[in-house]
């Protein structure tokens, strides 16, 4: 379940990003990285967080499978 929430909350913010042109990310200058005033600040953050957001989900729907956590003895 972890996964699928990480995973939507990735692919929501990186949306809002996306739809608003505005790039609210930690570090950025007061307000926020703007898509046509610094566009590598922008795009790369927000793919980076989409693409993220889109392996939890499938992690999540089993799509990406994890390694087996067995413990040998």
């Amino acid at each position: 379940m972890p996964f699928l929430l990480l995973g939507l909350a990735a692919v929501v913010w990186a949306g809002f990003s996306l739809i608003t042109g505005k790039g609210h990310y930690k570090g950025c200058p007061p307000g926020c990285f703007d898509r046509s005033e610094d566009p590598i600040h922008f795009w790369t953050p927000t793919v980076i967080i989409l693409a993220i957001g889109i392996c939890m989900i499938l992690i999540f729907l089993g799509v990406i499978p994890l390694p087996s956590r067995s413990i040998q003895h």
